[in-house]
């Protein structure tokens, strides 16, 4: 068994701030990437894998595909595991498939129609906010945090201020 050290919604899934400071805060030695789009684009995979520092491995996987390689042997025994996802949905997905973690950091979300800015360049909209309060109810540890040295900042602060309804 693998030991995960972050799981982390990030929109651009590897870039710099991943590289340079996240593979090197979590000591990873693997990246996942759980997406469908980019699983199913070998461009993408192709073009993440070389994006990564050359001692950390890459995989890029489906969510069924996640699920199924946890459900088999928790991602092998290679980590610490820096676990990426470009969406909430993804995550949540993941989750409600069998993918066990009761921790999820949310990073870099970006804004556009329907979304809220809920810290920095964090935006969320009401589907976003939804899922993520069904897994805090399911008792994951949600945090907001852009790099690492930003404040982290909990879901229920985020929730009560911007989604209150919940």
């Amino acid at each position: 068994m693998a030991k995960i050290a972050l799981l982390r919604i990030d929109s651009r899934l590897i870039h710099g701030q991943v590289v340079s400071a996240w593979v090197k805060v979590t000591q990873a030695k693997r990246i996942i990437i759980i997406d469908d789009w980019c699983a199913n684009d070998a461009l993408s995979a192709q073009i993440f894998a070389m994006a990564a520092p050359p001692a950390v491995k890459v995989e890029v996987m489906t969510v069924e595909d996640a699920v199924n390689g946890w459900k088999k042997d928790q991602f092998g025994n290679v980590g610490p595991i820096l676990v990426l996802f470009k969406t909430v949905e993804g995550a949540y997905r993941s989750y409600q498939q069998g993918l066990v973690f009761d921790a999820l950091q949310v990073g870099g979300i970006p804004g556009g129609p329907g979304r809220i800015a809920v810290e920095g360049t964090i935006a969320l909209n009401q589907e976003d906010a939804s899922m993520l309060q069904q897994l805090s109810q399911s008792g994951v540890h949600i945090t907001f945090q852009l790099t690492t040295d930003t404040k982290v900042r909990e879901w229920k602060a985020i929730q009560e201020k911007h989604f209150p309804k919940l």
